[in-house]
């Protein structure tokens, strides 16, 4: 059986584990492939769309029977069932348990990004994975193209540049580093291989045009740097702060609805109370460094906010990316 092999690093603390948040941390299959759906879903988006001529219900079809095609599905009408490629894990070494960091106060900007992951008076701080890493294995099937092999591997890649896993991982902590696949090195001497290659894959998909109707890759989506350092958490204190000040720059209550909901002061467990952001914060390992690289991958907002389907609605992010080292496009 032919199989793709993918290796990463665990760059910042994972704060990840089955269905109680305080048992112990821990990398499943499972959660490497929901992560991966995620990517695969923001990659083939503009294509499906294209294939359906702008025809969104059509490309939403089409997208869901790819993707249980490829990663499976509930059996149903004699469809679907076991995908064409199954997930495994192997050499995973998690070096290290953290349930001290990051702690929520004025001074930190870590703290600011973890919001919900630090002690309080009910609950003890949530534990995380401090470092490691583990190799993702894709069992494929007889049967699978060419072109799916290559969708898989795209998926692998840029979940390893730009993304992470488990609870904060858009504000960069969980951030893994993918460092080889098969027999090819994503080990990276300086910044400008780091961003050429997040440019070379990103310049081969089909983006969709701006403003999707889900996080997926597309025209208006850019990425940026946002800081370097010799020590990661120094590194998540500074670009934590440089978010906080964006939050507060662009205003009280609903100015600052493009940064994700619930805001500030709203309760409820409601789906209609949550958004979750545009910004995908992830933090890489380069040589003896670490790069925080954000990234904006704007999409309708929320049906409640009509004004959340243009761009312009996105303008306060927009104003915090232009004080970075703009990397795409």
């Amino acid at each position: 059986m032919k199989k793709i092999e993918a290796e990463y690093e665990i760059v910042t603390p994972m704060f990840i584990g089955g269905g109680d948040k305080h048992e112990e941390p821990e990398v499943r299959p499972p959660s490497i492939k929901g992560a991966l759906r995620f990517w695969w879903r923001a990659l083939q988006w503009g294509s499906c769309l294209k294939q359906a001529e702008g025809n969104a219900d059509k490309a939403l079809q089409a997208l869901h029977e790819q993707e249980a095609e490829l990663f499976g599905a509930a059996f149903k009408d004699n469809q679907y069932g076991q995908g064409l490629c199954t997930l495994k894990l192997k050499n995973v070494i998690p070096k290290g348990v953290e349930e001290n960091w990051p702690i929520s106060n004025n001074n930190s900007g870590s703290g600011y990004l973890g919001y919900g992951l630090d002690k309080t008076t009910d609950e003890a701080h949530r534990k995380a994975i401090s470092k490691g890493k583990f190799t993702v294995c894709l069992m494929l099937k007889k049967g699978i193209s060419t072109e799916q092999i290559q969708q898989l591997k795209n998926t692998l890649i840029i979940w390893g540049l730009l993304g992470g896993i488990g609870s904060r991982a858009r504000r960069g902590f969980g951030s893994v580093a993918i460092k080889k696949l098969d027999d090819k090195s994503y080990k990276f001497d300086n910044l400008g291989q780091y961003e050429a290659a997040i440019n070379l894959l990103l310049n081969t998909i089909i983006l969709a045009p701006e403003m999707p109707v889900f996080t997926a890759l597309n025209e208006a989506m850019h990425i940026a740097h946002a800081g370097q350092g010799n020590d990661v958490r120094r590194l998540m204190d500074r670009v934590g702060s440089q978010y906080k000040n964006a939050r507060k720059e662009a205003g009280p209550g609903l100015a600052k609805l493009p940064f994700g909901l619930p805001l500030d002061g709203t309760h409820g467990p409601s789906e209609n109370d949550r958004r979750s952001s545009p910004l995908f914060m992830h933090i890489h390992p380069i040589k003896k460094q670490f790069v925080a690289m954000i990234s904006f991958i704007p999409a309708d907002f929320h049906p409640d906010y009509q004004q959340g389907k243009q761009l312009e609605f996105y303008k306060p992010l927009q104003d915090y990316m232009q004080q970075m080292e703009r990397v795409y496009p």
